[in-house]
């Protein structure tokens, strides 16, 4: 079973050749399944045509979002995030990875956006964990843009416990045999770049990833792979798992140019 993974295209229409190339080359790896980590595109007519780019790849297609999926504009964070964005993904032959997880043939594909909860706040700044909502708006836009009700960290909770929930089916489950992990937001620490020599991205660490769900994936004794994006930092990681060593990449972005992960599976 084949499974190719991009993510990050930040759509926009000048850059649509580059796109074109990069369907083109996904095209031509013949996937069993595509799968987009999110940030696909905002406002919700680019969200759109960056999914209706993958239209003619035979394949099938899942999705998880991104935080910038989830910028308002024609409307809130809470309803793209509850409604929109999932219908929006349908309308394009995509499946939503954040309401269940899928098998195809004996490899089980579980994915969550996976909201970041300061876990990968960098510890040499010696902040307390709540001066980190204050400071996101001086070095993130989602501190303007994501205007759902929710806390950073209440959302990072309850998007890891229904996650946990869709993990532990598939590990319960006979029929699989392995499963790939996909998030949008890198999961654990050793793959979030440090910057020491840097106040500005030592505090934007701390937005970056959630380790509650790299905790979870861990323990899962049937994990064997996990994709992220968000960073743009592309990158391969052997992480230690109940199951033995779990294979752990990050998408990266080049030349406004969103990389592609190959994972060829038995099954």
């Amino acid at each position: 079973m084949r499974a190719v993974v991009t993510s990050d295209l930040h759509y926009r229409p000048a850059l649509r050749p580059r796109y074109a190339e990069l369907v083109r080359r996904i095209a031509d790896l013949q996937p069993d399944c595509l799968i987009v980590a999110g940030d696909v595109g905002h406002p919700l007519r680019l969200f759109r045509r960056g999914l209706q780019l993958f239209a003619g790849v035979p394949c099938r297609k899942f999705f998880v979002p991104g935080n910038h999926d989830l910028y308002c504009g024609e409307h809130d964070s809470r309803t793209l995030w509850e409604s929109v964005l999932p219908e929006a993904a349908q309308q394009a032959g995509f499946e939503c990875l954040e309401e269940r997880a899928v098998c195809i043939g004996s490899v089980g594909l579980c994915g969550t956006m996976g909201w970041y909860d300061y876990s990968t706040r960098a510890p040499h700044l010696e902040l307390p964990l709540d001066a980190y909502p204050a400071l996101k708006a001086a070095v993130n836009h989602d501190a303007d843009y994501v205007d759902w009700p929710w806390s950073d960290r209440a959302m990072a909770r309850f998007l890891t416990r229904r996650f946990g929930r869709r993990l532990a089916a598939l590990d319960a489950d006979p029929a699989v045999a392995q499963v790939i992990v996909v998030t949008h937001m890198p999961i654990f620490d050793a793959v979030v770049p440090t910057y020491p020599q840097s106040d500005f991205w030592s505090v934007q660490r701390a937005y970056m990833g959630n380790l509650a769900l790299g905790h979870a994936v861990r323990a899962s004794a049937k994990v064997t792979h996990v994709v992220s994006g968000h960073i743009h930092r592309g990158g391969a990681w052997q992480i230690a798992g109940a199951g033995g060593t779990i294979d752990c990449r990050v998408v990266g972005v080049s030349a406004d140019l969103p990389g592609i992960v190959t994972l060829d599976l038995p099954g």
